[in-house]
């Protein structure tokens, strides 16, 4: 979601209402949020329009919430992880992002990083001062690697999941380390059990119960034709 450019004392409220909603949502992953825990001056002052939604974001990413679920008690490389995707809308790309991101927050702390993920020129192009920050890795883009989206999956798991129901540990360790993106896992869910089988596959090769049964089903058949043809071809001769 946007504001258009500009819009202080001229947005309809029920818009900035919406782009309050869907801040919260995405900065912080997921979670559902007490209204004790809502930045209640933020909104005030995003809604008389002394701060654009690029600063209400930054300031959601430095509260007490957000250093309470994805910091105080996530590891380093979780952090920077979560980081990316509340703020950037995408994972880190290569162990070098994470690398840099943890030299910052560790020389200069957690608001140093959050300033220069929101400050930076990606941030700029793609949300803008009016923008509220959304997974774009779900989506291909210009530059942006396949492994993006393999990458999104593993540390989403799925739109119904909060960031602090996933845990506190790196989910892109070994793929950053590798360079590699893993296979896709489909989250345990009814819609999307029947699509699990082909996870049972190795080497392209059906499981042996599935070769089993369809060679039980061919013999049957070749001997169903057979029968049928021997009947005719007799009842032919006879004829």
């Amino acid at each position: 979601m946007k504001l258009r450019s500009g819009y202080a004392g001229s947005a309809e409220a029920a818009d900035v209402d919406m782009a309050i909603q869907a801040a919260y949502k995405h900065v912080y992953g997921n979670g559902h949020v007490m209204d004790c825990e809502r930045s209640i001056s933020l909104e005030a002052e995003l809604h008389d329009g002394r701060i654009t939604v690029q600063e209400f974001v930054r300031g959601l990413a430095k509260s007490d919430f957000y250093r309470k679920n994805f910091y105080d008690f996530c590891s380093p490389q979780r952090t920077i992880e979560l980081d990316f995707k509340h703020l950037l809308g995408r994972p880190p790309h290569h162990q070098r992002e994470v690398s840099e991101s943890i030299q910052i927050q560790a020389s200069q702390g957690h608001n140093a990083l959050v300033d220069s993920l929101i400050d930076s020129e990606e941030y700029s192009e793609a949300f803008g001062e009016h923008g509220v920050p959304f997974v774009r890795s779900w989506q291909s883009q210009p530059g942006s690697a396949q492994s993006a989206f393999n990458r999104t999956a593993a540390v989403s798991l799925g739109y119904a999941f909060s960031d602090k129901a996933i845990g506190t540990s790196s989910k892109l360790g070994n793929q950053l380390a590798s360079g590699r993106a893993s296979r896709i896992t489909f989250p345990a869910s009814a819609e999307v059990q029947w699509m699990r089988i082909s996870n049972s596959w190795r080497g392209n090769q059906p499981p042996r119960w599935a070769t089993r049964f369809a060679t039980v089903f061919v013999i049957a058949g070749v001997i169903e034709i057979t029968r049928l043809a021997v009947t005719v071809a007799y009842s032919a001769l006879s004829n």
